[in-house]
């Protein structure tokens, strides 16, 4: 069971330790405070609306109920779901779920769960899941159709449904059947101020299409309609009208309704609405060639309502102001023509809007049937119905509708009593367990005066129908001769009750006492409609209201009807049939106050609630035995740890386990009593205290379980996983050998060893595993190394060393800047036979060497370097191991002294195809840095020189030279030790004509920055250590222009 928490009340009313209407007050308000909207009476679910969304539903939760059974968890809605749904499968039992209680308290919104949670626990194939959409979209259609905005509630179902889903013997949904009671069609003529006539009114004005309102003539406002203005209420909140209008349609289309059946039912909702707008006034040819004495007032108006309907508007008109009656049979038989006043004309205009509603929703509830229809025979499936019906009225004004549904409750009152005590007692019976004689209002007298026959109310009434001339008072006085001794009826002239009037009695149903008025009980009785308005239903050529109005009930209408009542009591005892064939199960909603605040309980409300839906006697029934029943072996798993002898383990029966809890804890034979299979406790402390132990307990035993768990996994994990780890390295092992194996015989056959390439074009077969592919390359890697070494001892010790220099300088160039991979690098170019002066060239490098120590030339050639005034002159430069020296392009000497290797900043060039070179100097050297043309002499040789100067460096310092490829290049171009020359940028332009790169000065910026070239992102400038540049401190910005990539 739930676990009982102090200070929210007992879970299942059954337990509290007293039995009357204070206590069953108190536990609700105990819980409703809490949050807790659910209560239990034993297997009866009591529902409180909460008047706004819990966050209790959907699938977390449906996971948490399903396969539970309803005592393991807190009370819901769902528990009683699952247990009817888990019932019909293992009993093989049909179930009905019944849902009462007032507009208002949440019937409509319980009986959605029941069938969402269904839905979601039931299987699912395609075809499965096709008949679970139809079965939930029926409800929105049922819904527009049927429900409507009252004072009570803004959703309120106005008619009685019974929907039985049907399954298969596996559970999976296979159709269903729906089946209503008792439609409120007045409903669609008028309504108390405040509330909005059926939904689908509001749905369509607001939902429909340009086309749709051009084509029914409709407008977007209600009070354009006298059906629906006359209540002065348009919108909702909460209600979206117009989503609500597609999310119709679409469930229609899921429900197998055509464009056309769609588009006809929404054309007869607009006619009806247009002949709501129909008058009448005096015809002035009346008496005239036979004019009759009314006339429609407003022509066009009869035109759109006739032109919807689909029939003749001079057809309409007449039927609505002139009546034709027949009288006697055969021979006798004659016409009697009589023309009517306005009142009548309007009467007849009323009766046939409402009896063009009514039988269109009972044409759209049997076109859901038909759709969910399911061919299986009875005896193959299983059956669960949901009863959702109007709860015990009790109005200011009560009426022929409040008396019919006051009726229906009583019969099921007296149906869910009996079928209670019927259980108790087989259950009684079964266990072989006393039954002691409960004591309960017994309602069958009540249901003796509605419709026991020959003298009954409803009896009462159908003879006053037959009977010509009769009026609701003879009614009312032949109501008074026949019961005015009866204990359970008053009225005026039979009691001294004057709060009665003289047009009312009244009855002392079980759940109070009600005063209905008379009036039009009569008429409403009858719910005839004259052949007439027939005959002209019948003359549309509107398809669908061909069908609503058929052949055969001109052919049926000279016999005597089945009146409203009888037709309902019928119906009414057909449902009670069909209930009885099934395992009852009930959901009691309490509605918690008038004004739909949410948090808010109105105690005089809710009592009257209480005693209306025999929520005590449900209690009593419960309790008159046993407050708690439970199979031994549940008895005894739940309360073992509370024992010394049954903890931890109880080798005996689970019967004697049973007693041994009850006598280690002092419980007396009087308090318990065993059955064959279910051990019952008679009082609630009882219980109470037990699981006060057992919650005291848990904490320790939960401590030793998890501890012994945790060992257990830990010790069975390593064991899987060492199990696993071998397993695994042997296949691992067997399957690397297998691939060495197969990448043996593959490049044996591609003669990998005497291929002159050594494997170039050399074809790898696939791994057998996606683990394997990590080994691939791994070998691939190793197999690309081999070659590589192979390649390079072919070359020469020369060759290594030119190799090696390629390898940096694609490390550096590649992907960052175009550069020629297959020039050979001579490193001295100025030593060549193409150079005059290479004589004087030798002797002043012997020079050098002398004077600084420097010991070989790795790199020199002519170059153009930018001067401190911007020119670009040509110089040569010459690098060592050591330095970088400028040199006199005429006798070859030193320009003033060499720039040391190890105090270079980084070096930078553009991104593109230029060939410049600048050689950022370290700050603390206090020199210049280099702007170096390495393309003078059209050949491409800045990748020779960066990439040898870049090795010095990591050789000199161990460190790498950062090479940077950005645009712009800012550089220094001024001397610490001497204050000339300045900071400046050079950016790069592509210029086509041209043959090689130049260098072009520029102006000095004004108000300092530099302006964005047009068509170019650029990146902001930086100095060689990536730091941002202040662009007000550079001096000039000056232009490499170089020609495109040829």
């Amino acid at each position: 069971m739930a676990n009982v928490v102090r200070g929210e009340g007992v879970p299942d009313f059954v337990l509290m330790d007293k039995l009357d209407e204070d206590a069953v007050w108190n536990n609700t308000k105990l819980r409703y405070g809490k949050e807790r909207i659910y209560t239990f009476i034993g297997e009866v679910v009591v529902s409180v609306n909460p008047y706004r969304k819990f966050d209790i539903y959907g699938k977390p939760y449906i996971d948490r109920y399903n396969g539970k059974y309803m005592y393991e968890e807190e009370p819901h809605i769902y528990a009683l779901a699952n247990n009817v749904y888990r019932g019909m499968l293992q009993n093989r039992e049909n179930q009905c779920i019944l849902i009462s209680g007032e507009s208002g308290a949440g019937k409509t919104e319980a009986s959605k769960q029941i069938m969402h949670f269904i839905a979601a626990v039931s299987k699912g194939t395609d075809e499965v899941n096709r008949v679970k959409a139809q079965l939930i979209e029926s409800n929105p259609i049922l819904e527009a159709f049927g429900n409507a905005k009252t004072l009570r509630n803004d959703n309120s179902s106005r008619f009685g449904k019974y929907m039985e889903i049907q399954f298969d013997r596996s559970g999976a949904p296979i159709g269903g059947r729906i089946s209503i009671y008792l439609l409120e069609k007045s409903r669609v003529l008028s309504r108390a101020e405040g509330e909005r006539s059926f939904h689908i009114f509001y749905n369509l004005l607001r939902g429909a299409s340009a086309e749709e309102m051009a084509k029914f003539k409709i407008t977007r406002s209600a009070n354009d309609f006298n059906y629906l203005a006359n209540s002065k209420c348009e919108t909702v909140p909460g209600i979206d009208d117009m989503a609500d209008f597609k999310h119709v349609k679409s469930a229609m289309r899921t429900l197998n309704f055509t464009d056309a059946d769609v588009s006809d039912v929404m054309q007869v909702v607009a006619g009806i609405l247009h002949l709501g707008n129909i008058s009448f006034t005096r015809n002035p040819n009346a008496g005239v060639q036979n004019e009759v004495h009314l006339m429609c007032a407003d022509r066009g108006k009869l035109d759109t309502a006739a032109g919807l309907l689909c029939v003749q508007p001079d057809n309409l008109e007449r039927v609505c102001v002139y009546r034709q009656m027949q009288t006697g049979v055969g021979r006798r038989a004659s016409i009697i023509n009589l023309t009517l006043n306005d009142t009548q004309a309007q009467h007849t205009r009323d009766a046939l809007a409402k009896a063009v509603y009514n039988r269109l929703f009972a044409w759209i509830v049997e076109k859901v049937n038909i759709s969910i229809h399911s061919d299986m025979r009875e005896e193959d499936r299983l059956v669960t119905g949901v009863l959702d019906i109007y709860g015990f009225e009790i109005f200011v004004n009560n009426s022929y509708e409040q008396f019919c549904i006051n009726y229906c409750n009583e019969k099921l009152q007296q149906y869910a009593i009996q079928l209670t005590l019927k259980t108790e007692q087989e259950e009684y019976i079964r266990e072989g367990i006393d039954w002691m004689e409960i004591k309960y209002f017994n309602n069958q007298v009540i249901l003796d005066l509605i419709e026991k026959k020959p003298i009954g109310i409803l009896s009462l009434l159908d003879e006053s129908c037959l009977i010509a001339n009769s009026t609701d008072q003879n009614f009312l006085e032949k109501l008074d001769r026949n019961f005015k001794a009866h204990k359970h009826y008053e009225s005026y002239t039979t009691s001294k009750n004057r709060a009665l009037n003289n047009q009312s009695f009244m009855l002392k149903h079980y759940a109070g006492d009600v005063m209905y008025n008379v009036d039009n009980f009569i008429s409403k009785n009858k719910d005839t409609l004259f052949a007439d308005l027939v005959s002209c239903m019948q003359d549309t050529s509107n398809p669908l209201l061909k069908q609503l109005f058929s052949q055969k009930e001109l052919l049926d209408s000279r016999k005597r009807p089945l009146t409203a009542g009888t037709q309902f009591k019928n119906s009414l005892n057909a449902l009670i049939e069909t209930l009885m064939r099934c395992h009852p199960s009930y959901v009691k909603t309490v509605k918690p106050n008038e004004s739909k605040r949410p948090g808010l309980l109105e105690e005089s409300l809710v009592r009257h609630q209480i005693r209306y839906l025999g929520l005590v006697e449900m209690i009593r029934v419960r309790r008159a035995g046993f407050a708690f029943r439970q199979t031994f072996d549940r008895f005894l798993w739940r309360y073992k740890l509370t024992c010394p002898a049954t903890w931890p383990f109880w080798n005996g029966t689970s019967e004697d386990g049973c007693r041994a809890i009850l006598a280690h804890h002092k419980v007396t034979d009087q308090q318990f009593s065993v059955g064959k299979t279910k051990v019952f406790i008679k009082e609630p402390n009882t219980l109470f205290h037990l699981e006060d132990l057992r919650t005291a307990g848990l904490p320790a035993v939960v401590t030793k379980i998890q501890a012994f768990y945790r060992g257990y996994r830990a010790r069975a994990n390593w064991q899987q996983r060492r199990a696993a780890i071998v397993i695994q390295l042997w296949y691992r092992s067997t399957r690397a050998h297998r691939y060495i194996n197969m990448l043996n015989e593959s490049f044996a056959q591609q003669n990998l060893r005497s291929d002159p390439t050594w494997g170039k074009n050399l074809k790898w077969p696939e791994p057998p595993s996606k683990s394997l592919k990590k080994a691939e390359s791994v070998l691939q890697h190793m197999q690309k190394k081999w070659r590589a070494g192979m390649l390079i001892s072919t070359l020469g010790p020369e060759a290594e060393a030119d190799m090696r220099q390629k390898c940096a300088a694609y490390d550096i160039f590649q992907n960052n800047k175009v550069w020629q991979l297959s020039r050979h690098y001579l490193a001295d170019y100025l030593e060549l036979d193409t150079n005059p002066h290479k004589d004087k060239y030798i002797r002043q490098c012997q020079a050098l060497f002398s004077k600084y120590g420097d010991t070989q030339i790795l790199f020199a050639d002519y170059v153009e370097k930018v001067n401190r005034y911007w020119k670009a002159q040509k110089f040569g430069i010459v690098v060592t191991e050591k330095n970088i020296y400028k040199t006199n392009p005429g006798n070859y000497s030193v320009v003033k002294f060499g720039i040391p290797i190890i105090n270079l900043a980084s070096i930078s060039l553009s991104p593109y195809e230029d060939t410049f070179v600048v050689v950022h100097c370290k700050e603390s050297s206090g020199m210049r840095d280099l702007v170096l043309n390495l393309g003078i002499n059209n050949e491409e040789r800045y990748s020779e020189f960066v990439t040898t100067v870049a090795t010095l460096f990591h050789v000199l310092t161990n460190q790498k030279l950062p090479v940077n490829f950005i645009d712009p290049i800012v550089f220094n171009n001024s001397r610490t030790s001497k204050k000339f020359g300045q900071t400046a940028c050079l950016t790069f332009e592509k210029v086509p004509g041209i043959t090689h790169s130049t260098f072009s000065k520029g102006a000095k910026p004004r108000g300092g920055g530099m302006s964005p070239r047009p068509g170019r992102v650029e990146s902001p400038p930086s100095s060689p250590n990536g730091s941002p540049v202040n662009m007000a401190n550079v001096k000039a910005t000056h232009t490499i222009k170089f020609p495109p990539l040829s």
